[in-house]
């Protein structure tokens, strides 16, 4: 586990020995790979990386080359079946001179090129350069787990783990992107390939790169789209299956030459993890956290969870007086602003498992792939909702909701209510961006001055978001919109969302994290499932929660979903009123000149009479400001 870094003269001319700028991009992103560090330049490409090192821990050292020097790589991420591939390059005549998994990528590409993508199961970010065919061949994971930045500047195409390791290179600009500002408004993150920064992209999940002849090309390698649905399986087949694939998957994410441990919230999919992998690892360590906001707490469920299956377990508790520092910490570490404030406890978690293990397992992805969300549920309540006569819904229920008191608690009951009426009339995809994220068009139109407002129409703020053959057909043939919306998250909220809070805030804290529901061998089968598999009825994750019935308690597989969240509605009216008011601050805004103050103070004012609850829109903006001084103001 690294982070890499490199850049790439598109003329193809040579760059000299000196390694500074390759010094300054790898500092930027020590917490990555705090263990080592490697540099090398050749020909026109200079290629950089800081180790954690996990697999061969005495000679797994990059940049890496093949024998005769000809092609070298640097890598960040972990290949699972590295051991088979091994065996493979070994009797195609190679000789091994390290035991890790990065050297067999370059062997692998040596025999089949770009397709040696096809044998690769892990999650993983690389960039090749072949001198013979004087190419830069960079690739990322199928599913997205592990970023790629990238941008061509002044003749070089520059590539990070990071975003400020580019920034770190002399020729790179730093200019805000106003599309990608208004996307990440409406959406709480920033949705590949933008960045927020113009020039800056982001390599898009199962994409490759190939840079030859002055030319920058990118290419879908894997689209993970079932050729059919499996129509005739039956449950009893499908819950073998899934525990077949899951318990494989955990199997190879537990192997390493470090400790690890695992993430155990008390919820389906961390426990289904945790129960699997306890299968393979005697007294594996687990790790929690809980709130004194019992309204987000889960951690008496991880608790009976770590019993049932006799984990070594250990949870602290994240109080309101670590928000302030535990964020002041993340932001120096965020190069954009992420409005999922889990981030925040998941930053708290890795640190405090980072002081036991260096490696843990996750079960990120479980709700997209299986059904896990409230908003399926949602989504299939939409039709009967809109079947009410008018009359009734807009004359008496709507008006009810909407006079509905204001609670701060977690997915409190009348926040859960005006969300639902306040999107529902809308397209399938438009609604689901509006349950999820944050700001309408609408709003945004009147909170930014009109130079940072480009998009000035609904399909212009979430065109493009599902641009990809994967939902043609929903994927598998299903026209369920259960079925199109759980794809919708798999290509948009899980990689830029979640993926990018899980890598940010682990390697922030020099911590791996590994999540076997990604396996790519189990996300093509969830998508091959019929959706009934996944939420029949009202029930979510009906297939995961019967699979796993022999290895859980019925307590933890019936119990309703939580989410992974903190107070942040109560904590931006106390613990952190005072960086609220900082940051939102009339000196503040109307100096930065992006936002329209009185717009900002209404929202502010709000939230704090308790006339509306505001907390997605307080807290998106909070985390834009403290990104925007860091970078723009120069303050941090």
């Amino acid at each position: 586990m690294c982070g890499i870094v490199g850049y790439f003269n598109l003329n193809s001319s040579p760059i000299g020995p000196d390694q500074g700028t390759l010094q300054a991009m790898c500092q930027t992103i020590h917490h990555r790979g705090p263990d080592e560090r490697g540099m090398t330049t050749v020909g026109p490409a200079a290629l950089g990386m800081t180790r954690l090192s996990i697999i061969d821990l005495a000679t797994g050292q990059q940049p890496i080359s093949n024998e005769d020097d000809s092609v070298w790589i640097v890598f960040n991420g972990e290949i699972y079946n590295f051991q088979e591939l091994q065996k493979k390059v070994v009797a195609a005549g190679h000789k091994l001179k390290t035991h890790s998994d990065t050297e067999t990528i370059v062997h692998l590409y040596e025999d089949y090129g770009i397709d040696c993508l096809q044998f690769l199961e892990g999650m993983f970010a690389f960039a090749i350069y072949d001198k013979n065919k004087d190419r830069l061949f960079i690739a990322r994971d199928r599913m997205g787990e592990k970023p790629l930045h990238w941008g061509v500047f002044d003749g070089q195409l520059i590539f990070a783990s990071e975003l400020k390791a580019i920034l770190a290179h002399p020729k790179s600009k730093k200019q805000l992107n106003s599309e990608a500002l208004q996307k990440y408004l409406a959406l709480e993150y920033v949705p590949a390939p933008l960045s927020m920064f113009e020039g800056i992209h982001k390599l898009m999940p199962g994409h490759y790169m190939v840079v030859e002849n002055g030319q920058v090309t990118t290419k879908r390698y894997w689209l993970g789209k079932p050729e059919k649905q499996l129509e005739k399986i039956s449950e009893k087949e499908a819950e073998a299956k899934l525990i077949e694939l899951l318990d494989t998957s955990a199997k190879l994410r537990l192997i390493s030459d470090v400790p690890l441990g695992i993430f155990l919230s008390g919820g389906i999919d961390s426990s289904a993890i945790t129960a699997l992998a306890a299968r393979h690892v005697d007294r594996l360590k687990t790790f929690s956290i809980g709130f004194a906001d019992q309204s987000f707490d889960e951690s008496s469920h991880a608790e009976l969870v770590a019993k049932h299956v006799g984990t070594d377990h250990h949870t602290a508790i994240f109080s309101p007086q670590m928000a302030l520092e535990t964020l002041t910490e993340l932001w120096q570490v965020l190069d954009e602003p992420m409005a999922d404030a889990s981030i925040l406890p998941t930053f708290f978690l890795s640190k405090m498992t980072k002081k036991s293990v260096t490696v843990a397992l996750s079960g990120e992805g479980g709700d997209e792939l299986f059904g896990g969300y409230p908003t399926y549920q949602a989504h299939r309540m939409a039709g009967y909702w809109q079947a009410i006569p008018g009359i009734l819904r807009k004359g008496i229920l709507e008006p009810a909701i909407n006079s509905l008191p204001v609670s701060h608690n977690n997915l409190s009951l009348d926040f859960k209510a005006k969300r639902f009426i306040s999107s529902v009339d809308s397209k399938e995809d438009v609604r689901h961006y509006r349950w999820m994220g944050c700001m309408s068009i609408d709003k945004q139109l009147s909170l930014l001055k009109p130079e940072f407002s480009p998009l000035q129409t609904i399909d212009k703020l979430y065109g493009g978001l599902t641009d990809t053959p994967l939902l043609n057909g929903n994927g598998n043939g299903n026209s369920d919109v259960v079925s199109k919306i759980m794809l919708i998250d798999q290509i948009t909220y899980l990689p830029d969302d979640l993926l990018v809070k899980s890598d940010r805030a682990s390697m922030a804290a020099s911590l791996e994290v590994r999540l076997p529901f990604l396996a790519y061998p189990v996300v093509e089968f969830a998508r091959q499932l019929p959706v009934s598999f996944k939420l029949k009825g009202m029930k979510t994750k009906y297939l995961l929660k019967k699979a796993l019935k022999s290895y859980l308690p019925e307590s933890i597989l019936n119990r309703p979903k939580k989410g992974f969240g903190i107070p942040t509605a109560k904590w931006l009216n106390k613990e952190l009123a005072s960086v609220v008011d900082e940051l939102f601050s009339e000196k503040f805004v109307r100096q930065q000149g992006i936002f329209q103050y009185e717009q900002v103070k209404q929202l502010l004012d709000e939230h704090r009479s308790l006339k509306f609850d505001r907390r997605k829109e307080l807290w998106t903006l909070m985390m834009f400001q403290w990104w925007w001084q860091k970078y723009f103001a120069n303050k941090f």
